[in-house]
């Protein structure tokens, strides 16, 4: 009977060990869960930025693009002598590059992570309108480019983005529009 009696303790203390691990798991467990539904959310709104990008680009809505940017958004691009800084002057800079190539497509591969948006994609089109440069207006070749681009964006709290960096070659762009040599 003694020996059952000094095994009480020892039970006692087991069953509290565990009890407290299967709190500390299910705690464990339960912040997993947030994470991953916060994690969904986040993708989930960036996503929505993703589609409005990809429509308006499909429509060659210049103002609709410029919408999924903050008012104070910075966009970083290739060609460009300074960083193009606001809404109105990121309409202005799509709406350059749709009159250049009125029948251009672009297509998006997509990366989320955090608060970046990530495209690899491809441009084609044909170089039919001026194209506006600091320099001034190109005027039209007639002649198509196909070109990759990769384009990153920082997206805020509100989904919109601040900050937009955009790589290409540009000296292979302007090769296949007859531009340079």
């Amino acid at each position: 009977m003694k020996k059952y009696l000094s095994v009480i303790p020892l039970v006692f203390l087991l069953c509290f060990v565990v009890g407290c691990q299967d709190k500390a798991a299910m705690a464990e467990l339960e912040e997993f869960r947030a994470k991953a539904m916060a994690e969904e959310q986040n993708n989930a709104k960036l996503m929505n930025v993703v589609k409005k990008i990809q429509e308006a680009m499909d429509n060659h809505d210049s103002i609709a693009i410029a919408q999924c940017y903050a008012e104070d958004a910075t966009m970083v691009m290739p060609g460009e002598p300074e960083p193009v800084r606001g809404r109105e002057a990121i309409a202005k800079n799509q709406e350059v590059f749709f009159r250049a190539m009125p029948d251009v497509n672009v297509k998006f591969i997509t990366l989320l992570s955090g608060n970046h948006i990530v495209f690899e994609g491809t441009t084609e089109g044909t170089f039919t309108g001026p194209m506006t440069t600091p320099a001034g207006d190109i005027p039209p070749t007639g002649k198509s480019a196909k070109f990759k681009f990769v384009f990153i964006a920082k997206v805020n709290a509100d989904g919109l983005i601040e900050e937009d960096r955009t790589y290409y070659d540009t000296a292979d762009f302007m090769r296949q529009l007859g531009i340079i040599d």
